[in-house]
């Protein structure tokens, strides 16, 4: 890539050479590391994504189009993936600025998809219905025995010898209403979290039997540029084969119908703004968004950071590197049961395992953070320190963001699930521009990566505190009752009968864009 070395701007990058350290000439007299161009590309990609999620999400909520879109970005995150082979000079090399943000958008949007289903099946769930039902069971049992209260007081000494006096229809145990929404509440989380691990647990094989080939290309082939493009292309279509052998079995459960003469675009960036506005009524999920925000960010610029790391500095291989992501998601896949063992046996709930494994981040970033200050052999100095900070991090981070997903699909009003999840996709990726961006920013100052990790670690302090206030009971009763005064609106809307314009200043759509906005 016409690389120059970083001490004398003269000489071309020799790669053979031990310790190199070049630099890639961008404008005027500005240069850069290939490490901070990576970050700022993948800040670059973090925007596309958001904006492109944000024009496709809320349509998903409208008729079978969550399934059908799921296939399509599949269909085009595939043709993008096999497009890295048209890359063959370095004066191509413009195309992975176009390339890569295409295909992160893509997944972005699939995973936004994908994960709205999550809601949805819990709620038909059969231990979930099963308690449902008796939750409903026992509402229909106290009106019934309102209904019924003056006659049994009227005909006395009939009914005593059936019912009892003192007794009750709805309280035959001793359980009370508050006491099976409780366990409601506790059987759906239950349901979450198992579907969630056995979701993570298919998702990590899946990673690393792709990661395996990947691994097998880059040693077969001494890694070339062709095994690198072979590698994207192979991701690509595993991905697209997978998709489109689930598709089939997959169950619609399509939505309501799109408004008629709706533009996919303005109806998706309109109606997020309005669940913006929703967000004034929903203060524990909002919380949880600000949270989200900054762990996320966080989270990412970790594994970035530690990535640019051992590849700059301790001059790992591609191969090696490879086996990096495989060691992490081989222990993330033991990590998931581990941690569903543990909340199982102890009964924890979703917010404290999250709030666990967000105090294990914050302990290995501290790590990096101070131990640079005392000592130049450690801090992410050695080998084997990256080999166990692999380790760390593959045991928690997907139980963290299992856990997230939980607690997002726990908190987000019925119906309304893909637009709820494209915000929760946006906190994340709408954020995760921010850390590569200025850890990037202050490598170019200080010419040292390690400095960077500061900036998660007050992400970690921070969002950690927000997520610690998160009411999760308040939360779920909020969403309820934000479904409802929905509902309510839909309904009140629809019987409103078509209007005559009576006079040039009248409007036929003055009562329902009112409604609308309330």
């Amino acid at each position: 890539m016409n690389g120059v070395k970083a001490a004398n701007l003269t000489q071309p990058c020799d790669t053979t050479e031990p310790d190199f350290d070049c630099v890639m000439h961008i404008f005027g007299d500005h240069y850069l590391d290939p490490g901070t161009i990576s970050l700022y590309l993948s800040s670059f990609s973090a925007v596309i994504s958001f904006v492109v999620s944000l024009s496709v999400a809320a349509i998903a909520d409208h008729g079978a189009y969550r399934k059908r879109l799921l296939g399509a970005f599949a269909i085009l995150g595939c043709m993008t993936s096999i497009s890295f082979f048209l890359i063959q000079s370095s004066s191509l090399f413009w195309m992975v600025l176009v390339l890569s943000p295409l295909g992160w958008a893509c997944y972005n949007a699939s995973s936004i998809f994908t994960n709205a289903f999550l809601p949805i099946y819990v709620r038909v769930h059969p231990k979930v219905l099963d308690a449902q039902d008796r939750v409903e069971a026992h509402l229909t049992l106290q009106e019934m025995d309102e209904k019924n209260k003056d006659f049994f007081r009227a005909n006395h000494r009939i009914s005593s010898q059936f019912y009892p006096e003192g007794s009750a229809l709805t309280n035959p145990t001793g359980t009370n209403y508050s006491t099976l929404v409780s366990e409601q509440r506790k059987t759906e989380e239950q349901v979450s979290n198992d579907l969630s691990a056995w979701c993570v647990g298919a998702g990590i094989i899946g990673t690393m039997i792709v990661q395996g080939f990947c691994l097998g290309i880059s040693i077969g082939m001494n890694e070339s540029l062709l095994s690198l493009q072979i590698a994207i292309a192979f991701t690509g279509v595993w991905w697209f084969a997978w998709t489109m052998a689930v598709l089939p079995w997959l169950n619609a459960r399509p939505g309501p119908p799109l408004p008629e003469g709706q533009n996919w675009i303005t109806y998706s960036w309109s109606k997020n703004f309005k669940t913006f506005k929703a967000m004034q009524q929903l203060s524990q999920i909002t919380r949880f968004f600000l949270a989200w925000f900054l762990l996320s960010d966080g989270i990412n610029t970790v594994t970035a950071l530690l990535y640019v790391i051992t590849y700059q500095e301790l001059k790992f291989t591609h191969t090696e590197s490879l086996m990096m992501t495989i060691a992490l998601s081989s222990v993330s896949f033991f990590g998931t049961y581990l941690f569903l063992m543990i909340r199982r046996c102890w009964k924890l709930s979703t917010k404290f395992m999250a709030m666990l494994t967000l105090g294990l981040y914050t302990t290995i970033t501290a790590y990096f953070v101070i131990m640079p200050y005392f000592s130049t052999v450690y801090g992410l100095r050695q080998d084997w320190e990256v080999w166990v900070s692999v380790v760390y991090l593959g045991l928690i981070i997907s139980t963290f963001f299992g856990v997230a997903k939980v607690m997002m699909a726990e908190l987000c009003p019925k119906g309304e699930e893909n637009e709820w999840f494209s915000l929760f996709q946006l906190a994340d990726k709408g954020s995760s521009w921010i850390g590569p961006f200025a850890t990037g920013a202050i490598q170019a100052l200080t010419g040292e990566f390690r400095t960077g990790f500061w900036f998660p670690f007050v992400l970690f302090i921070v969002g950690g505190a927000l997520l610690f206030t998160v009411d999760m009971n308040k939360g779920k009763d909020e969403a309820a009752r934000y479904t409802a005064d929905q509902e309510a609106k839909r309904r009140l809307l629809a019987s409103i009968p078509p209007i005559t314009i009576t006079s040039a200043g009248e409007s036929p759509f003055l009562a329902r864009s009112v409604l609308l906005d309330l």
